[in-house]
């Protein structure tokens, strides 16, 4: 029986250490992609683009830096996240005629940085979604009360909200243990990452 109780808890604590890990990659990506923006900017002054198609792309990577940078929660971060992936999209997508080779280069570095992006994103979630799920079923529950192990937030922006249909409530018995568990974990993360 003891056997049977540190081996749940060990795989527990084995899966919150691969997320953990993960979402330290997915920061690392984010923050790489943050310094091939300006790169891009840069180079669409030779490639031609006007200033109206580059605007909304240094409006996002601002809005995407702030959010960082005041540490708010991963649903918070993924929804800026994702305004900057539609703004880069929407600019590298809509210039297929350009032959100026530093855009170019650096447009394709950049959709390499957002699929790489979409893989951090994807293992982190189904990450979460199987550590989530440990902690709510039985047996595991009982090796996640004993390893301290809780539910996380997934990398996910909210959906909007359509104006004909109520506003659902989240629920809010686990949104604090899990928003608190989520903080620190990024702020490790973060620091981790910066060192």
């Amino acid at each position: 029986m003891v056997l049977w109780l540190r081996a749940g808890v060990r795989r527990l604590r084995t899966l919150q250490q691969r997320h953990r890990e993960s979402l330290r990659l997915l920061l690392h990506e984010l923050d790489d992609r943050y310094d091939l923006v300006p790169a891009l900017i840069a180079a669409s002054a030779g490639a031609g683009v006007e200033r109206e198609r580059i605007r909304p792309v240094v409006g996002a990577r601002s809005l995407a830096i702030g959010v960082r940078d005041q540490r708010l929660g991963l649903t918070e971060r993924a929804g800026a996240e994702n305004a900057l992936s539609a703004t880069l999209h929407e600019l590298i997508g809509g210039l297929g005629g350009v032959n100026h080779w530093p855009f170019i280069r650096v447009a394709r570095e950049l959709q390499t940085r957002e699929q790489r992006i979409a893989g951090a994103v994807r293992v982190h979630n189904d990450l979460g979604g199987t550590l989530n799920t440990a902690v709510g079923r039985f047996p595991t529950s009982l090796f996640a009360k004993l390893a301290a192990v809780g539910p996380v937030v997934l990398f996910e922006a909210p959906a909007p909200v359509a104006a004909s249909e109520p506003a659902r409530r989240p629920e809010t018995v686990d949104a604090k243990v899990v928003e608190s568990d989520v903080r620190s974990e990024s702020e490790a993360t973060s620091d981790t990452v910066a060192a």
